[in-house]
């Protein structure tokens, strides 16, 4: 079999001793589309991170991720990134110079990890404006971040990334805040860009909307933990976790009778008040005695992973 793209092994965040990612397990085929979906404080986010290399100093990291075959350390993960690993952050405004125009911050990766002088820069820059569906290419260049809308910051943000053909790129929550029409330009720019590059996709969001419509492969995470794997058609049409079964109720139905929306008790727990064993059972209908222990997880079908006792 080929070897994964990305390829994370027992994957530890802690900060002071308190885990936030805790054990994760996690594979990326060369152009693959792999959504990672949970609540707010599950670890995707820490995890993508990681990957990158740009944890604070504060965090303290156990485990192992290999790229292309390669097991990265510090320097390794600097190197890569930019060039065979990018990354389009949650909120662009905020990722963008306010104080440089948008030719200035694209250009300034080009010079930076392709070498390129200032024209040849500016001229890629501007075609990679015009990859990413930006009108007028070679004016917009000239435009700082305010004066353009939050959908073209972001694909702002996408000519960044790609600036340099990577073969993964990481986008966390790249159509938060957008409206509808707009998140579907943005993925299916995401889409084509894939097919065009040939890069995989890693795809974090808590929107399982935008998961069925983009990735080939789910893994679902809750407070740390990976708690069920799966290939996309399958996870939607069977899940198995109670966890993801909830997520997926709690979706409203565009057809039928309306009825309130079955909602998930309770909170995810904070990292330094995790309970012992299956970290869902305080909120899980189906918990049980032996949910006091930490479950693996275990196949249940043909690539599908889940971590729960009710398959053990």
């Amino acid at each position: 079999m080929t070897a994964p793209l990305l390829c994370v092994r027992n994957l530890t965040i802690a900060f002071g001793g308190v885990p936030v990612v805790d054990s994760l397990d996690l594979d990326i085929a060369a152009g693959e589309s792999l959504g990672v979906v949970g609540e707010s404080g599950s670890g995707k986010s820490m995890t993508a991170l990681a990957v990158m290399g740009l944890l604070p100093e504060s965090a303290q990291l156990l485990g192992s991720v290999a790229f292309e075959g390669a097991m990265l350390d510090d320097a390794a993960r600097e190197s890569l990134r930019g060039t065979r690993m990018a990354m389009v952050f949650q909120e662009p405004m905020t990722s963008l110079n306010p104080v440089l125009t948008v030719g200035e911050q694209i250009s300034e990766t080009l010079r930076f990890h392709e070498g390129l002088g200032r024209r040849a820069a500016e001229r890629r820059a501007a075609e990679l404006l015009s990859l990413v569906e930006i009108p007028d290419a070679a004016r917009r260049l000239k435009n700082y971040p305010h004066q353009m809308s939050g959908g073209q910051r972001q694909r702002v943000m996408i000519a960044i990334a790609l600036a340099c053909n990577p073969s993964l790129l990481i986008a966390d929550e790249p159509t938060t805040a957008l409206d509808a029409t707009v998140q579907a330009g943005i993925l299916d720019l995401l889409r084509g860009l894939r097919r065009e590059f040939g890069m995989a996709v890693m795809l974090i969001t808590h929107d399982l909307g935008v998961v069925s419509d983009f990735a080939e492969r789910v893994v679902v995470m809750y407070a740390g933990r990976a708690v069920e794997c799966a290939p996309a058609a399958s996870l939607f049409s069977r899940p198995r976790h109670p966890y993801t079964s909830a997520l997926l109720a709690a979706i409203p139905r565009m057809h039928g009778p309306i009825a309130p929306l079955p909602a998930i008790p309770g909170t995810v727990p904070l990292p330094h008040e995790m309970p012992p064993g299956c970290r869902f059972a305080p909120r899980c209908a189906q918990a049980r005695a032996a949910c006091a222990v930490l479950p693996p997880r275990v196949t249940v079908a043909a690539d599908h992973e889940v971590a729960c006792v009710l398959y053990q």
